[in-house]
């Protein structure tokens, strides 16, 4: 089981700010973005694209700090979280 946080239009659409995804770590960020949209989804397609990819401009980092790779490997204490992050000034 493996935990992953949900802010701005992530949190809006699940309606959560976590989701519990039923996953085998290490789990590449694909197959954890794969995961949140079939449990959440009306995640697709908003937040997550079908090919397991994030629609610009979320983001998914870990820790809240470190960006990542879709075939990159994470684990729950990774504490990956799935943001929304506007650009503009």
């Amino acid at each position: 089981m493996m935990e992953l946080e949900l802010f701005g239009m992530a949190r809006s659409a699940a309606g959560t700010p976590v989701l519990a995804l039923d996953v085998r770590e290490p789990v590449t960020v694909r197959d954890l973005l794969q995961a949140a949209a079939a449990a959440s989804p009306a995640l697709l397609g908003s937040v997550i694209a079908a090919d397991g990819s994030l629609i610009a401009p979320n983001l998914l980092l870990l820790d809240g700090r470190r960006e990542v790779a879709l075939e990159d490997r994470v684990c729950a204490a990774d504490r990956p979280c799935l943001l929304f992050l506007p650009s503009g000034g």
